[in-house]
Formats: structure tokens, sequence, C-alpha cells
């Protein structure tokens, strides 16, 4: 299975430097088994990817900025929904551990996926937590394929570690905004390293089929105790967008931020069927 993602890896890499539409086409292709309609959008994927290839999508740099969002989200009266942030450097050398609790996240602000969870600082390996911070921080993939992000100044931020009622990484509320209204929940819990479980939700808290069937789980997600809480935030931050991802977290006491998306999983939504896609665009 290395072997082959590899090998993957390796012609994406090569179609990237070609041209970010042919990329992406590619991609699509790959996931899709047609080529996409960029010019008039039939589904949610294609439309996203038609924002990537017209270079629109680089007016969302600073809200895809995982630290420039936090005062996005203060003006528009949420500041009470933000982690505690504990701070923010533009080098790993610049961290003190010392000054950082027992338990936090070190993230950096562009892309997804760099995290760095802490539940205890004296089982930490500082050496290898900088070593980890730097090889992302090096990072220039998403330059063609998400070109907002190569936008973004760099930076690591530490945030709280924010834990639910049972002291475990909360489940994670992707609320997929299209104009400016949630249309449906992706699901994100059960987090264990790399591993994870995904079902979708109505704002009604009804179960919906709209994940390919290697993604599809019979087990139902208790509803979250402030969901109506969730909602209305994530009106009030998709309120002026065409399409956004809010995801939220609920610990049962209070709800959290934690980022704005405009390109999830590069615009391909890999886990969503090709039908639901078109029913979610046709709204």
């Amino acid at each position: 299975m290395n072997i082959k993602n590899n090998i993957n890896r390796f012609w994406a890499s090569i179609a990237c430097k070609i041209s970010p539409t042919f990329y992406l086409n590619l991609s699509y292709f790959h996931n899709r088994g047609r080529l996409p309609n960029l010019k008039n959008p039939t589904n949610l994927s294609e439309f996203i990817i038609s924002k990537i290839v017209s270079g629109k999508i680089n007016d969302y740099a600073q809200l895809a900025d995982k630290y420039a969002v936090r005062s996005f989200v203060a003006e528009k009266g949420l500041s009470h929904i933000l982690t505690k942030l504990y701070g923010h450097w533009d080098k790993v050398y610049q961290i003190n551990f010392d000054e950082l609790p027992d338990q936090f996240v070190l993230k950096c602000n562009f892309g997804c996926g760099m995290n760095v969870i802490c539940f205890d600082k004296g089982q930490l390996d500082f050496q290898e937590v900088k070593s980890q911070l730097n090889s992302w921080m090096e990072i220039t993939k998403f330059a063609v394929a998400e070109p907002h992000y190569s936008k973004i100044e760099k930076c690591i931020i530490g945030e709280e570690l924010i834990k639910d009622e049972y002291f475990d990484l909360p489940t994670d509320y992707k609320f997929m905004c299209i104009n400016g209204e949630p249309h449906h929940i992706l699901v994100v819990s059960e987090r264990e390293g790399h591993s994870y479980k995904l079902y979708t939700y109505s704002l009604n808290w009804e179960k919906l089929d709209l994940l390919k069937d290697i993604y599809k789980h019979d087990k139902n997600i208790p509803k979250p105790k402030n969901l109506e809480k969730m909602i209305d935030y994530a009106c009030i931050l998709s309120t002026e967008f065409d399409f956004v991802r809010v995801d939220l977290y609920d610990t049962g006491d209070k709800v959290f931020f934690g980022e704005m998306t405009f390109t999830p999983h590069g615009g391909l939504l890999r886990y969503y069927t090709t039908e639901a896609l078109q029913e979610i665009w046709k709204r």
C-alpha cells in the first residue's frame, strides 16, 4: 500500500507541476470517473474546483489562515467561542515550552493535519516536536492545488486543548454551508491518530445518506447538547459566502470554533457520492 501511495504522490506531483487545471481535472477523473464541468458546475465539487482554477479562491486566504481567522470570528461577535490562545510564533525556535501549560495544542496556521496535541507536557519529546514542526513549516505542496494557502504568512499557534465531558478529544461538527446557510453536518468522531469515522446529519439531527459506501457506519451519533447554538454560529460565520465549511466543537458545556475551510479535500470532497454533491448544489 505504501508503494502504491508513493506512486500516486509521484504522479500527483508531476501533474501539479504541469498546471493546476490539469492536476485538478486528473484528480477529479480519478475520483469520479469523468472530467469536471468547470464552466457550468453541476455539483459542489465542480463549483469549488472552478473557483480554484479561476483564482477566485485566493480571496479567502485570510479566512483559511487559522490565526488570522480569529479576528474575523471576533468581528462577528463570537469571540466567546474562540479557544484560549497561548501564543503565535513565526519560527519554531521561538517557542518557549516552559511557558506553555501541561496540556495544549500546537498547529501550523496553513493547510490541514499539522497539529501537535499534548495531553502531558512531562511526556513530550520536545526535539521530536520541533523537528516535526520544522518539517511542516517547509511544506509548499498547497501552492498549486490550493493556491490560497500559499498566500498565508506562515506561523505556529499555541491553543488550549479542548476535551469533551469524558475528557477525550471532542467530536468535530463540520457545517457545510451553501449561500450563507448550513445545509448539513459532516460529523467526525472516534479520532485515534489518523483514524476517524464519518457521519452526515441534517440540521434536525436526522441521519443522511450522502457518503460513499466505504465511509458509511451504522452507529448513531447522539445529538449534541448545543446543536441549536452551533447552527446559529454557522449561519453567522457563513452568511457572506457561496460555500464554506465551518468546523465547530461541542464539549457539552460550551461550543468552540475550529476553522473555516473553502476547499475541503482540495475541492474533491472524496467522501461524498456524486449524486449527493449534485443534490447539495441544487439548493
